[in-house]
């Protein structure tokens, strides 16, 4: 999708929802200003920039203008539902990193600027080593008993760039608001594939050592005891 970065895109900030490329959100939109931004959207380009909330200046401020982080993910409106109150459930597609430039005014809901900052789209054989890195982890038959592996070797089996794979996988096996941040304002895949290869390895270590103490897990291989 071709996108006009001449034109202010909507911002809809919150606190922990963060969306990485590649990657869909389901939101509930209620709020009155954030109705109508997604009407708006509807009737435009679709588009809407997902925005994280810097500090917790939002939890006293929330109906101004509290600081935003500055890396975004710009999304598209894949699918949407009008309920008979006004209220909307869509399902927002992530399509490219971007980065606040300026706000403009754009009456009851925030809207900016945005500037892309991953211009130039790697080749997959340049990453080659670091996809043939974590498909190694990911046969690991410690981390296999992970249950969210399993959905992320199924990206391995389908031709989805390397790229792609890394930002799905993140969004998969990470519930961390600031890790995925990291990882969303961090513009070069082989980084964020050393990123979660370390992660993997980490978690490897952490199913091990519950194994070996006989230590219950929870479906996200977190120690329950």
């Amino acid at each position: 999708m071709i996108i006009d970065f001449s034109k202010p895109v909507p911002l809809f900030p919150l606190n922990a929802c963060v969306l990485l490329p590649h990657a869909t959100a389901p939101l509930h939109i209620f709020e009155d200003r954030y109705r109508r931004m997604t009407r708006q959207a509807l009737d435009s380009n679709g588009l809407i920039a997902m925005a994280t909330f810097e500090g917790d200046q939002w939890r006293t401020a929330y109906e101004g203008s509290p600081p935003v982080r500055p890396c975004v993910c710009i999304g598209y409106v894949a699918r949407h539902e009008q309920l008979e109150d006004g209220r909307y459930n869509i399902l927002l597609q992530g399509i490219c990193r971007a980065r606040i430039a300026n706000e403009v005014e754009s009456g009851p809901y925030r809207a900016a600027i945005l500037k892309p900052f991953e211009t130039d789209p790697p080749k997959d054989v340049d990453l080659e080593p670091c996809r043939e890195q974590i498909e190694q982890l990911l046969a690991d038959p410690m981390l296999r008993q992970w249950a969210q592996i399993g959905a992320v070797r199924n990206l391995l089996s389908k031709e989805i760039p390397t790229a792609a794979m890394l930002d799905l996988a993140v969004m998969a096996l990470c519930r961390c608001a600031k890790d995925r941040y990291e990882m969303l304002a961090e513009p070069c895949p082989c980084e964020r594939a050393e990123w979660l290869r370390r992660m993997l390895v980490r978690t490897r270590q952490t199913l091990g050592q519950a194994q070996r103490q006989g230590t219950c897990l929870s479906e996200d291989g977190v120690a329950l005891n």
